[in-house]
C-alpha cells in the first residue's frame, strides 16, 4: 500500500514529467526576450533566389519545427526558386509590438535590395496574424498572404462581429487604445472591406478552436467557397493537408483570389 499522501506525490510527479516532456519537445512556455536582429533560420534555392517566402510561426512553435515537421519541404516544392526565411517571431516579439517591424527591416527590405520583388507571407496561428498585421501596416508590399488557422482577434470579437451580421454592419463604436482585436477587425473593415487587399488563401481545420475567426474572415472579405476546409484540429497534420490543398482555390503558383 502507498503510505499516506503518496497519491498526490504521484500526481505531482507526472505534471513534473509532463512539464518536462513539453519543454524537451522544444514548446516555449514562457517566449524568450526579442532580440534584434531577429533570428532567424534561411533555407536558400540552388539557383539564385527570385522571390521571397516567410514563414510565420505559431505563438509556441519554433523556426526549426517547419523543417521536422515536413512542412519547409512543401513550401520547397511550390517556391523553387525563393529563399524561403523563417523568423524566430515569436509571442514577445507581438507582446512588445515590434513583429512587424523586425520582419519588415530584418528580412524583407534586404531581400527586395537583393532584388526580390514578390513576397509571400504564410501564415500559421499566431503567425497568420502577423501576415495580416504585415499588409495593414504595409499595403501592397506582400503580394500574396497564405493564412492556415489564423488567430485573428479574441473570440468574443468575433462572435460580436457575427451577430451584428458581419463586419460591414458592425459598428465597434468608441474603441480603447489597447484593444487589440477591435483595432484589428476595424482596420481589415476599412482597407479590406475597401478592396484594397492582396492575393489570400485560406485554410482551416473543421475542428480548430480558431475555426470561428477563419470562417468570418472567409465570409466578410473572400468570394463564396473561397477558402479550404479539411477535418483536423490545431496541429502540423492538419496545416500541411491544407497547404498541399492549394490548387482547390486559384492554384498554387497563381494568383488566387482576392487580388487588389
Amino acid at each position: 500500500m502507498r503510505s499516506p499522501g503518496s497519491g498526490a506525490w504521484w500526481l505531482v510527479r507526472r505534471r513534473i514529467l509532463a512539464l518536462l516532456a513539453l519543454l524537451a519537445a522544444g514548446c516555449r512556455l514562457v517566449p524568450p526576450e526579442p532580440v534584434v536582429p531577429v533570428r532567424a533560420v534561411i533555407d536558400e534555392p540552388v539557383r539564385r533566389a527570385t522571390e521571397l517566402v516567410v514563414l510565420l510561426p505559431g505563438r509556441w512553435s519554433t523556426p526549426e519545427e517547419f523543417a521536422d515537421e515536413g512542412f519547409l519541404a512543401l513550401v520547397r516544392e511550390r517556391h523553387p526558386r525563393a529563399r524561403i526565411v523563417m523568423p524566430d517571431l515569436h509571442l514577445g516579439y507581438y507582446r512588445d509590438r515590434s513583429a512587424i517591424e523586425r520582419l519588415r527591416q530584418d528580412l524583407v527590405l534586404p531581400a527586395r535590395r537583393e532584388g526580390m520583388e514578390r513576397l509571400t507571407l504564410v501564415g500559421i496561428s499566431l503567425g497568420g496574424l502577423g501576415a495580416l498585421l504585415y499588409d495593414l501596416e504595409h499595403p501592397g508590399e506582400a503580394d500574396r498572404l497564405v493564412l492556415l488557422s489564423p488567430f485573428a482577434g479574441e473570440a468574443e470579437v468575433i462572435d460580436e462581429i457575427s451577430r451584428a451580421g458581419g463586419v460591414s454592419r458592425w459598428q465597434p463604436g468608441e474603441v480603447a487604445g489597447d484593444d487589440f482585436s477591435r483595432r484589428l477587425w476595424i482596420g481589415l473593415k476599412r482597407q479590406w472591406g475597401g478592396g484594397r487587399r492582396p492575393s489570400v488563401w485560406l485554410g482551416c481545420g473543421r475542428q480548430d478552436r480558431l475555426a470561428p475567426a477563419s470562417r468570418r474572415i472567409a465570409e466578410d472579405f473572400l468570394p463564396p467557397g473561397g477558402m479550404v476546409w479539411r477535418d483536423g484540429g490545431h496541429d502540423w497534420a492538419t496545416w500541411r493537408a491544407l497547404y498541399e490543398a492549394q490548387e482547390e482555390i486559384g492554384g498554387a503558383r497563381g494568383d488566387g483570389f482576392g487580388l487588389r
